[in-house]
């Protein structure tokens, strides 16, 4: 019979030999290496050995590097930019709050919350959003009830403290007086396409510039892509605009890079999320716009416009690629200006 103490050592051993080995194979072999071990330690008794010198302690910093560079190893199925702001997070917890990952309590998570709610105050910018709170909350949760998963530590001192009330603020989306300043501002047919591609398609920037040309079926308009959130692979739809404006722009290229969208001076090259951003930043400038203007912008445009048109939630959840109609409901199920104005006319009418 195997007590909990043989198990821990178990899974110690195996995740230790992961963490090593992580180094000089890769993620598949990985995978492999871990269910060979886990098999092959079923049939064994495993027990300390007390005789030797006791082991040496090791420092805050060091435990706690150990435990993130495992985490990376057991979630490196997680996107890369899922990942990275994760470990942002729970290196930024261990950076305040000096104690290892498993001694720390509520009070330690309450702490930090609390600072980083109020982190930017001194910089005259106010405290974060609840929004971004409670994400920073869920970063750390998940981390922790990692930790727990493992058995490396026996709770998740997170779930005692409770998240930011969120106050939702309309959705910021471009109305069609807007839209038609923006594509006004374009001076160019490859800046055009970008502006009808992510009306069209919803994508995130990040999406966006991963495009390859040969990744498009211009008979049906669709495009295979690999959610930069989840990893995921959806279907997202160029319209016939869209399509126009793009082969366009393709016609005149002279180069032959893959990438759906390259930069305009030789050696060309693939635009990268802050060339798109610098883009649209520069057609707001030209055209003097009074509102915000970002790609995620045409994201919410696109969500918004099926909400108008009568699509249900659920699709217009599919369509933007969300995990799960939650965050769809929470920003697209409200009503908008227009709405209200409409039904207040209805109701004097």
């Amino acid at each position: 019979m195997y007590t909990s103490e043989s198990v821990n050592i178990k899974s110690s051993v195996i995740n230790n030999i992961m963490m090593q080995m992580s180094m000089y194979v890769d993620k598949d072999a990985v995978d492999v290496l871990q269910q060979v071990l886990e098999e092959q330690f079923v049939f064994l008794n495993v027990e300390k050995i007390t005789t030797l010198p006791a082991e040496i302690d090791r420092g805050t910093e060091e435990k706690n590097r150990y435990l993130i560079g495992l985490y990376q190893v057991k979630k490196r199925n997680l996107s890369p930019k899922t990942l990275e702001q994760y470990v942002r997070s729970i290196r930024s917890l261990a950076a305040l709050i000096d104690k290892p990952y498993t001694e720390m309590d509520e009070l330690d998570i309450d702490y930090y919350l609390r600072w980083y709610a109020q982190r930017h105050t001194r910089n005259n910018k106010g405290q974060n959003q609840a929004s971004t709170c409670n994400n920073e909350r869920r970063y750390l949760s998940a981390f922790f009830t990692w930790l727990r998963r493992e058995r490396l530590r026996p709770d998740n001192p997170v779930e005692l403290t409770e998240p930011l009330k969120e106050v939702q603020k309309p959705i910021d989306y471009f109305r069609p007086a807007e839209m038609e300043e923006l594509r006004e501002g374009c001076r160019s047919a490859r800046d055009r396409a970008i502006v009808e591609v992510l009306r069209s398609t919803g994508a995130r920037v990040g999406e966006l510039v991963a495009i390859d040309r040969e990744d498009i079926n211009w008979q049906t308009g669709d495009i295979l892509i690999q959610s930069e959130k989840s990893g995921r692979y959806r279907t997202i739809y160029l319209d016939e605009v869209a399509r126009y404006h793009l082969q366009k722009y393709i016609s005149q290229r002279e180069d032959d890079d893959p990438a759906l969208f390259v930069a305009s001076r030789k050696p060309f090259g693939r635009l990268h999320t802050c060339g798109i951003r610098n883009i649209l930043k520069q057609i707001s400038n030209r055209m003097g716009m009074d509102c915000r203007v970002y790609p995620h912008k045409l994201r919410k445009t696109l969500g918004m416009n099926l909400r108008k048109a009568g699509v249900d939630i659920g699709d217009v959840s599919d369509v933007l690629g969300h995990a799960n109609t939650t965050v769809t409901k929470r920003h697209y199920a409200q009503a908008t200006p227009e709405t209200l104005r409409d039904i207040r006319r209805r109701a004097v009418a």
